[in-house]
């Protein structure tokens, strides 16, 4: 599938209940600037996403378009109202795309500011075989599956798990098409999931550990010190 025209549906319309205290979390400072701003960023600087979706809540569509405007020109213009639960946002960022007809669309969440070049040129490149990928990581812990009170239940083979992440990436038509024709509940917990529904293939594309979501407090001390893990190795290329 040469030159594909890809689009990306960034998904900041989490209510951030487990971080407490109201606020969007993808709005929240990390590093002196909003979590959301670092993906917008990535996608704004490569060359492979020619337009960029924001879907967010009504009440922060002014915030969320200034940070949009500044962050990615791209993106500009093009803030969506969110669902109550992520697969309607999602899903109205997919439907948003429709008059643009991408090939390709990516799905970020906005509270994974540690997105990549690579992982986007990687995902773009999978969908030559595949209709549909998600970045991850292989399990590196033990697997124990447990009762309803905790007791283990039986070990698994942690060489067959990994745990997802995003972009997760995907023919657009295919992912589209995959949202019209499923009904929750239950409601998918991510994307690949959706496809998987659909009876498509779905193919794990290496991400890192440094990859991670923030959804609790405790999660920005963390991504803090993974920033300035980051930016001292940025540093040391640039000194090279």
């Amino acid at each position: 599938m040469p030159d594909l025209r890809a689009a990306a549906v960034i998904v900041a319309a989490g209510k951030s209940r487990r971080m407490g205290g109201g606020r969007n979390k993808a709005l929240q400072s990390l590093g002196g600037r909003p979590i959301l701003s670092y993906s917008l960023e990535v996608f704004q600087c490569c060359d492979g996403v020619s337009i960029v979706t924001v879907v967010g809540r009504e009440e922060d569509r002014e915030e969320v378009e200034r940070i949009m405007e500044r962050y990615c020109p791209k993106a500009s213009g093009h803030f969506v109202p969110g669902g109550c639960e992520r697969f309607e946002s999602v899903k109205n960022g997919l439907a948003y795309l429709s008059s643009h007809i991408p090939d390709a669309v990516l799905i970020q969440d906005a509270a994974r500011p540690f997105l990549r070049e690579n992982y986007i040129q990687d995902s773009l490149q999978a969908l030559r075989e595949v209709s549909g990928c998600v970045v991850g990581v292989p399990l590196k812990d033990t697997l124990k599956e447990t009762n309803a009170s905790a007791r283990v239940t039986a070990t698994r083979d942690r060489s067959q798990f990994w745990l997802a992440q995003t972009p997760q990436t995907f023919q657009y038509s295919v992912i589209l098409e995959a949202y019209r024709s499923l009904t929750p509940p239950p409601y998918p917990t991510d994307d690949g999931e959706v496809l998987e529904f659909a009876g498509q293939e779905v193919l794990m594309i290496p991400g890192s550990y440094q990859n991670m979501k923030i959804t609790t407090p405790e999660d920005i001390p963390l991504a803090e010190a993974v920033l300035q893990m980051i930016r001292h190795e940025v540093k040391q290329r640039q000194s090279l």
